[in-house]
């Protein structure tokens, strides 16, 4: 079965700190005390680690371009288990760089199944010839028009509008999921230019449950959400 595990980097260089929050994964039988050498498994949490190098060194590179002004950079990492069962793993990392007064975010989602030795792409989850894609560009822009209606409370004189063409969405999209929800996360200023934060989208399967693939019935969905 899959274990996830926690490990944290945290040190000081120049102006920058780092609290670097990230996933280790093992495998191991049921019955077994010791972690398995798997070849995928390793190769995953290469993957995992080089992804928080390259954030890393573009958190160097942005100390270094505004080195003069003396600017403090925390550069946090912090992960998410959406998903876990004896050889799926879903789960997604936050990478973020909190500079001054600036917050810059960005979410990647890992998905996997080890007993297949594949990766989970979005097409994965859905029925041959359904246009997902509009499907769920119906979801977002519903929880989107809802999100944009309440800053409008506190925002007054700001004006926003959101139509489904202004959703980028494609089969290349992070995503995450858990047995219940498949979650889509857009990065800062994706949705609209006056929003700032990272949002995520969560998508019940039960409101798409005729469109899902048997490979998703089968071995994710465990609940249908009321």
């Amino acid at each position: 079965m899959v274990v996830i595990a926690k490990e944290l980097l945290q040190y000081e260089k120049n102006y920058i700190k780092y609290y670097i929050n990230f996933p280790k994964i093992y495998y191991k039988q049921e019955s077994d005390k010791d972690y398995i050498k798997n070849e995928m498994i390793e190769s995953v949490n290469q993957i995992i680690f080089e992804d928080i190098m390259t954030f890393m060194d573009v958190v160097e590179d942005t100390y270094n371009v505004n080195s003069e002004e003396y600017i403090h950079i925390n550069s946090i990492t912090e992960f998410q288990v959406g998903y876990v069962s004896k050889d799926i793993m879903s789960l997604a990392i936050e990478f973020s760089q909190l500079a001054g007064f600036h917050d810059i975010s960005y979410l990647k989602g890992y998905n996997y199944d080890f007993r297949l030795k594949k990766d989970i792409i979005l097409k994965d989850l859905f029925k041959e010839n359904v246009d997902y894609i509009k499907i769920l560009k119906k979801y977002i822009l519903i929880q989107a028009k809802t999100l944009i209606s309440e800053l409008q409370k506190y925002e007054e004189d700001s004006i926003y509008h959101i139509v489904e063409e202004d959703i980028c969405l494609d089969e290349e999209n992070t995503f995450y999921f858990t047995h219940e929800y498949l979650i889509l996360p857009f990065s800062s200023c994706e949705i609209d230019k006056g929003i700032l934060s990272l949002i995520e989208f969560k998508i019940p399967f039960n409101k798409i449950y005729n469109y899902l693939s048997e490979y998703a019935v089968k071995n994710i969905v465990k609940k249908i959400v009321l």
